[in-house]
């Protein structure tokens, strides 16, 4: 059974059609692929079934009344960014399909649908989607990762350059103690006379 990421709950799937006949079909055939189908006459209630719904894929018709499936792809991917969308259109119309797939659509299948087609397009899309999810999650764990690390090789080094700046000024000869402020001021990229400053604040201690 198709499930969702992370969760035992099974796939939801959108079916955007104005044809009732169409929509049962694929309602049928989904249902057997052991998805949950979620249905829409039209771009209007598949907007409403994105949000209450809240499926993984969607199956759209092109030519529908009020909003084309055209128009609804940019919406539907405005309320939900990782939604894996299927085009279908009963006539083959290369220039629309290339528009929904500039769009963000993953998919376009001319009706009628070919049911192995569809199998193989959508776990295909559904795996992409899973695959964006992933990537995304993996540089949101890497980026904490980078500025733990970052604070705590920030840290370490404050660390370091206090013992070193405590040792200078415990040193005895002062002159030959200078030359090392200035040797470790060119090490850690910060003017020498700050740092001469700061030791000369710490021998007054």
């Amino acid at each position: 059974m198709p499930t969702a990421d992370a969760s035992d709950e099974p796939t939801t799937i959108l079916v955007v059609d104005d044809e009732d006949g169409i929509r049962q079909a694929l309602n049928r055939f989904l249902t057997r692929q052991g998805y949950r189908v979620a249905q829409a006459p039209d771009a209007a209630a598949a907007l409403a079934a994105i949000d209450s719904a809240h499926p993984q894929g969607m199956l759209c018709d092109i030519r529908m009344p009020n909003m084309s499936g055209v128009e609804l792809v940019p919406k539907a991917l405005a309320a939900d960014t990782d939604l894996a969308i299927i085009m279908l259109t009963a006539i083959d119309e290369p220039r629309t399909a290339i528009e929904c797939l500039k769009l963000g659509a993953y998919d376009y299948l001319i009706k009628p649908v070919d049911l192995d087609e569809l199998e193989v397009s959508l776990t295909n899309a559904l795996r992409r989607r899973q695959l964006e999810i992933d990537r995304r999650e993996l540089e949101r764990w890497l980026a904490r990762e980078v500025a733990v690390r970052t604070r705590e090789l920030e840290e370490r080094t404050t660390a370091i350059e206090a013992i070193a700046l405590d040792a200078l000024a415990a040193a005895r000869g002062w002159d030959g103690t200078k030359e090392a402020i200035e040797r470790l001021a060119g090490e850690l990229g910060v003017p020498a006379d700050e740092l001469l400053r700061e030791v000369e604040r710490r021998r007054q201690r």
